[in-house]
């Protein structure tokens, strides 16, 4: 047998070893986070979200465990953590201040793969708070 033969012949292995599902597991398996729907206070699992109210896990729907974030931008988001900034939605007022989100500690739950715990820190204020998640919508 020829070198170049072989050469082929070991690369069309490796090709055909991959599973034929990998090019999707990546997509099905990534980590997404569970935000509240504004209306009716559903729960949802979205990955990159562009708005999302946070809920503290464990605590009533009230306005008192929630963070509302509009006009995320994702600088990282992968399988262990996600990095952001977008705007605080204040309840009671206009004013949208700067805020900087971090997810992290994922966990498999409900089916899915979800953070469960988020970090928000608002420069304008120097102050900054963690909490765990909701994890199943």
């Amino acid at each position: 047998m020829r070198p170049f033969a072989v050469v082929t012949c070991g690369a069309l292995a490796l090709v055909l070893a991959v599973p034929v599902g990998f090019a999707t597991q990546s997509k099905r398996q990534s980590t997404k986070v569970v935000c509240i729907s504004g209306k009716n206070l559903h729960r949802e699992y979205k990955r990159k979200p562009t708005r999302c109210t946070f809920h503290k896990r464990g605590e009533p729907m009230a306005e008192a465990f929630f963070v509302r974030t509009r006009h995320d931008h994702w600088h990282r988001w992968n399988r262990r953590h996600a990095r952001g900034k977008g705007r605080d939605v204040t309840p009671m007022g206009n004013s949208r201040p700067p805020v900087r989100i971090r997810l992290s500690d994922p966990v498999h739950r409900c089916g899915h793969r979800v953070f469960s715990k988020a970090h928000f820190f608002f420069p304008r204020v120097d102050r900054g708070s963690s909490m765990r998640l909701d994890v199943c919508a």
